[in-house]
């Protein structure tokens, strides 16, 4: 038996160090059958040329595009064992008595394609396919009675000696195993054994490991290694790291590392030199450590199939996780390298590990991390000041020596800020709970000093600044500048506010960044104008960043500036030779999951970047993540057609070539009723990693006139589409800003069956009925004009003849309106001669009464008594009826005539009420014609009512009135 050269030493450390991992541990998803829509069992894994994920899985095979899962059962509704894509796209897959390829139809969808009907009919009864390797254009099925090799559309049957128990490729040599004779290999069409291949018959291959292009490494279910080389095969100490569990996959992860799938201990990741790079099992996240299957995607991810779903692990990816404690997620602070060690503050102490020996990549450390002494408790930060690890603690203010905490003060501190221009610092400004207090450095120690007097505040953001001045921030009341007394026994503070050009007093952070003392905000970066005495916005940070707002910054070594806007990680690199000089990444990997309020950011170099979580510390290799240049690709899943039906157009799988970067998913164009105008497109990219990181941006031609904006939904509905020729575009974009190709599907919508060309048929036959009926109505309407036309001539006779009528009665309406306007006028003249007569009569009245006292006065005065007799006299005149009444007829159209004849019971008196009462007088005019009292005039109007028979709702004015007319 060939020795190798391993030292026995090596051998025993890998055994001493398998049960420790990696301190960083990738990115873990877990599917289960309830997302998948699958059985809980996946036997094979394997990945097409646009990255579309295919797994054989106990109910068929399942199929998922980084958004999408699909999936396909065998005709039988077998469980599917094994599945190879080809170059050419077939993708073939094997089960219980089944054996054959998917291809695409022309919807896009996968249709199965058996082979049974090439297969001879006394071999057609075989058990699980197994395997199926794909060697040259031949495809092999290993099910354990029979080998089938397809090729050429011919299928030929190569039964085993005993029972073929693998089938499998090491290097570029295909090799079978049969249960009791060994290791065969195939070679001129025909297996052929392997010199001394006799392998026992407990020990079955599952793997093979190629160390050089002729020696190759075959590991058996049992751990046991074999070298298959050029003289046959001897077994060989293992490459393997012992283990305790059985061997169930191996496949390479790149040329220097493979995974192996256990039944038992989840999967490791070995290296050639036999020593577990990392092992993932349920402790670091692996659903299940019962692995069936084992593959490594395009972009270095590894697949898992176990006994209860299906795992992806971003192994490839420059991101991990380091959890400091792997039972409790507790959270990470701050972290730190210090003296060989890396230091992690969490919510429940400091924890640390060993990294002195570490590569160059630290989340490949292996060791476990263990809990700093004295050290329980919220853990804030560490500073290394004065060659001293000094750590803020809610318990007090502590310092690490040789993996221990030593106590200096009882008070939580919250930062380190060393003051002096040289090393070691003499003194230390300590920001506490309840205000600051100076460390003192003497003899190589520190030496706590009480508070100092002044504001107690909360100091947790402190900076020094270029002339020495130290800043404070709260983030609730403002920016505090402090200054200290001669003796530094005290401190004062002056208060910066809005007052002062802050756009905010609350969510302010002082940082030191280029030399400089900037200021986040709410509205972006700021600096302090100290010829102003004022807050302006940052000469440096502003034109880059804006008003976005800001919760942290942190400079590395190289210049670049870390920052926090709100809930994303962000990164600005400086460059003076491109346009513009500088560049900014984001880090969407992490958005939400920052430990927010506690933003903490720790470059120790590119390859190891350090940022605080709420689960742990999130680890990023920078130079990897920055290099992750991979043109990412845009699969369209499906699209479908819907109005008062729905109904699947494509599918989405085209057939697909390596090498090839087909996006056109349809060939030819896809003709739609118009009642299926309206769409739905589903687009996915397989950026299995991180697939939240991917944007979409889309356009219909036909319809859109540019690109859409870009977002992270996978989907896309256009509705009552008019009819027209069209093709969906739709294009992806990483976080890096690289582009993908478009992924594009052409459709017609046809014309609505009032635009098809049996309705414009119809439409011209429409056009000649209505063009004779048109002819045949305008004759029609011809003999109805003429006939109106006479009818018309005859009206506007008889319209004449009436207007003459209308005239001559209009003249004598006329005539009427002017009479009775002279009627009026004569009655206003009556009337007016009336209230003459009786404002003399009231004079002469006032004559008489006056003479009458006179003479009563002076009785024997006969001149008076002749004044009086002369006064009566023309009372006498006054009243003289006739000609009134005469006068009144005249104008009243006989007015009192008829009345007295209408009523011959009426009274003089009675007739010249009346009168009085057509002429509109009032009851005291009317009392002094008649010469009677107020109340004599409406006895009067009611004897008169009485003999009119006039009822009491009924106006005695409206009544002779209606006598004059």
């Amino acid at each position: 038996m060939l020795k190798w050269s391993f030292l026995l030493a090596f051998w025993l450390n890998a055994f001493l160090v398998s049960g420790q991992n990696t301190v960083g541990l990738p990115l873990i998803k877990n599917f289960g059958k309830t997302e998948f829509k699958g059985g809980s069992q996946t036997w094979a894994i394997d990945q097409d040329a646009h990255g579309r994920m295919y797994f054989a899985n106990n109910e068929g095979l399942i199929t998922y595009d980084g958004t999408y899962w699909n999936i396909f059962p065998l005709p039988n509704r077998t469980i599917t064992r094994s599945v190879k894509v080809a170059s050419d796209g077939k993708i073939y897959v094997g089960g219980q008595g089944e054996a054959g390829y998917f291809l695409p139809n022309e919807k896009g969808g996968l249709t199965f394609h058996s082979i049974l009907n090439q297969i001879p009919k006394e071999n057609r009864d075989f058990a699980d396919v197994w395997n199926i390797e794909i060697m040259e254009d031949a495809v092999f099925f290993r099910a354990s009675d029979q080998i089938l090799e397809l090729s050429n559309q011919s299928v030929a049957v190569f039964t085993p000696p005993a029972e073929w128990v693998y089938l499998g490729k090491a290097g570029k040599r295909l090799i079978a195993q049969d249960k009791l004779n060994g290791v065969f290999e195939w070679a001129n069409r025909m297996w052929k054994p392997v010199k001394q291949g006799g392998l026992p018959g407990s020990d079955i291959i599952h793997g093979s490991l190629v160390l050089l292009a002729d020696r190759i490494v075959l590991v058996t279910h049992r751990n046991k290694n074999f070298l298959l080389n050029a003289e046959g095969l001897e077994e060989c100490e293992p490459i393997t790291p012992p283990i305790k569990s059985e061997v169930a996959a191996i496949y390479p992860v790149n040329a220097n590392e493979f995974v192996m799938g256990t039944n038992g201990e989840g999967c490791l990741v070995v290296n050639k030199e036999g020593s577990i790079v990392q092992q993932i099992t349920n402790i670091e996240g692996l659903q299940d450590n019962d692995i069936l299957s084992t593959f490594i995607d395009n972009k270095g991810n590894l697949w898992a199939g176990t006994n209860s779903g299906i795992t992806m692990v971003a192994y490839n990816a420059p991101l991990k996780f380091i959890k400091p404690n792997k039972i409790n997620d507790l959270s990470g602070y701050a972290t730190k390298v210090f003296d060989g060690n890396l230091y992690v503050a969490t919510n429940d102490g400091a924890y640390m590990v060993s990294v002195a020996n570490a590569p160059r990549d630290l989340s490949f450390t292996k060791g476990l991390f263990t809990k700093v002494p004295n050290t329980s408790g919220l853990t804030y930060r560490f500073d290394e000041v004065n060659q001293t690890l000094m750590m803020a603690h809610n318990e007090g203010t502590f310092y690490i020596k040789g993996g221990n905490a030593y106590k200096l003060s009882d008070e939580p501190s919250w930062t380190f800020i060393p003051t002096g221009g040289v090393v070691p610092a003499s003194r230390v400004l300590v920001g506490n709970y309840t205000g600051l207090k100076w460390l003192h450095y003497q003899n190589n120690q520190f030496i706590a000093n009480p508070n100092l007097k002044g504001l107690r505040e909360s100091f947790r953001f402190l900076a020094l600044d270029n002339d020495k001045q130290v800043w404070a921030s709260h983030p609730y009341r403002g920016i505090y500048q402090v200054s200290f007394s001669d003796d530094s026994t005290s401190f004062s503070t002056r208060l910066f506010t809005q007052k002062e050009g802050l756009p905010s007093n609350i969510n302010n952070h002082v940082f030191t960044i280029k030399n400089a003392m900037v200021f986040a905000t709410e509205q972006g970066p700021y600096e302090f104008d100290k010829s102003k005495n004022t807050f302006i916005q940052s000469p440096l940070l502003s034109p880059v960043i804006g008003t976005t707002p800001i919760r942290y910054l942190k400079e590395d070594d190289e210049g670049n500036i870390w920052f926090v806007s709100e809930k994303k990680l962000g990164l600005i690199s400086f460059n003076p030779k491109q346009t513009p000089a500088y560049t900014i990444t984001y880090f969407p990997e992490v958005a939400g999951q920052l430990l927010s309020g506690f933003e903490n950011i720790y470059p120790f170099n590119r390859e190891n970047v350090f940022v605080a979580s709420e689960k742990g510390i999130i680890f990023i290799n920078l130079d990897k993540y920055l290099q992750k240049k991979d043109r990412p690709k845009v699969l369209l899943s499906s699209v479908h057609a819907f109005g008062e039906t729905d109904s699947i157009i494509h599918a989405g799988f085209v057939l697909s070539k390596k090498g090839s970067d087909s996006l056109m998913v349809n060939a030819g164009k896809v003709s739609l009723p118009y009642l299926l105008n309206s769409m739905h497109f589903e687009y996915s990219s397989p950026a299995f990693g991180f697939q939240e990181n991917i944007e979409y941006s889309y356009l219909l031609e036909g319809f859109d006139d540019e690109w859409s904006k870009w977002n992270s939904k996978p989907e896309k509905d256009y509705t009552s589409l008019p009819n027209g020729s069209y093709v969906f575009k739709v294009k992806g974009r990483s976080n890096l800003g690289i582009e993908t190709e478009y992924a594009a599907f052409a459709f017609t919508i046809e014309p609505p069956w009032y635009k098809s060309p049996f309705a414009f048929i119809i439409y011209l036959l429409l056009l000649g009925f209505g063009i004779f009926l048109l002819g045949y109505y305008h004759r029609k309407k011809l003999e109805r004009q003429q006939r109106v036309y006479e009818e018309k001539q005859e009206q506007l006779r008889v319209v004449h003849q009436l207007e003459i009528e209308q005239s001559e009665k209009e003249i004598i309406r006329l005539q009427n309106e002017k009479l009775a306007n002279e009627v009026s006028f004569k009655n206003r003249e009556l009337a007016d001669t009336t209230m003459h007569l009786v404002e003399r009569s009231d004079a002469l009245e006032r004559v008489k009464e006056t003479l009458q006292k006179l003479y009563k006065t002076e009785s024997s005065n006969s001149d008076i008594k002749r004044a009086i007799h002369l006064l009566n006299d023309i009372e006498r005149n006054n009243t003289d009826w006739d000609k009134f009444s005469a006068s009144f007829d005249e104008i009243n159209n006989d007015f009192l005539k008829k009345l007295k004849g209408n009523y011959p019971g009426l009274t003089n008196n009675d007739l010249k009420l009346c009168a009085y009462l057509q002429l509109n007088l009032s009851s005291k005019e009317i009392a002094q014609l008649l010469n009677i009292s107020l109340r004599g005039v409406e006895i009067s109007r009611y004897r008169l009512r009485k003999k009119l028979g006039v009822s009491t709702d009924v106006s005695i004015s409206d009544f002779l009135n209606e006598i004059v007319s």
